[in-house]
């Protein structure tokens, strides 16, 4: 399995769990002049890991003789009913650039997955990585979305919640009556999978009338990150929505960021809420895959 890979002039081989130190590192590195940061301390870098189900095992690096030069992250499980592998970060070393490395590495890498059964490969790249996305396109991948990370330092006025409606937490790895009202396809690292995976840094808040579940949010404790926001059809426009991001507001150490990370461009009343309550689109990304 991790024998060189003959079409590139460095050695392209699979990392394992002793490599974690390694790649955090390289992985630093490689995306030190992002188009936005992207620089995670160690115990961030071991979240993404879980939260996207990254198997070092699986993961690949390129190296230069001894040194790491560039590193591809990925993880696994099931996405629209099909077995894939989701790219977690791929990046190269500012000093190896434009040199060919990660097409060699898809290029080792893709095939082996494919003999191991998985269908699919996903990954995300900014709009304006244009070398990146010619790179995609021509190991067949395809735009199938846009993705916008959106961004507040300050909220506008929230609405309390309405009459008879309790918001409370909501405990315990069992997400089914949130599948229920879910609106939308999630990204890969916001989906109710990477939501049960990271369940001990996410808190969710419950909109409930009675025993009745209206709405909900689920977000990053302390940081103001949604991962979603769903209100049932039938009892929108009654200010639950807001009275939600205002919970996590009042959960967010002053001074962080307020973020929707990789919200689906597509659902327009989702977005369009999310401008009333203050937010701006920073970053917009294509969600990409390969059939394999």
């Amino acid at each position: 399995m991790n024998e060189p890979n003959e079409t590139s002039p460095f050695v392209c081989k699979f990392l394992n769990d002793e490599s974690f130190a390694l790649a955090h590192s390289k992985f630093v590195e490689a995306f030190s002049d992002y188009f936005i940061s992207f620089q995670l301390p160690e115990q961030q870098f071991r979240n993404h890991i879980i939260l996207n189900a990254v198997d070092l095992n699986r993961s690949i690096g390129c190296f230069d003789k001894e040194q790491l030069v560039g590193i591809s992250l990925n993880g696994f499980g099931t996405w629209e009913g099909l077995r894939t592998v989701y790219d977690a970060g791929t990046g190269v070393i500012p000093s190896h650039r434009r040199r060919g490395i990660s097409e060699a590495m898809f290029n080792k890498m893709l095939p082996i997955f494919t003999e191991q059964g998985f269908e699919q490969c996903l990954l995300e790249v900014i709009i304006q990585n244009h070398a990146a996305i010619c790179l995609y396109e021509k190991l067949g991948f395809e735009k199938s979305r846009k993705l916008l990370l959106m961004e507040a330092t300050e909220l506008n006025e929230l609405p309390e919640a309405p009459r008879h409606i309790e918001l409370r937490d909501i405990q315990g790895p069992d997400l089914g009556s949130l599948r229920t009202i879910a609106d939308g396809q999630p990204s890969w690292q916001n989906s109710f999978e990477a939501i049960e995976r990271s369940l001990a840094i996410k808190r969710i808040i419950g909109a409930f009338e009675g025993a009745e579940l209206l709405g909900y949010i689920i977000f990053s404790a302390g940081l103001g990150r949604v991962s979603q926001l769903a209100v049932h059809p039938a009892h929108r426009r009654r200010g639950i929505a807001g009275a939600l991001v205002a919970e996590m507001k009042a959960d967010t150490i002053p001074g962080s960021v307020f973020q929707v990370i990789n919200i689906d461009a597509g659902v327009t009343a989702a977005v369009e809420f999310f401008r009333r309550c203050g937010f701006e689109t920073t970053i917009a990304q294509y969600e990409m895959r390969k059939m394999l």
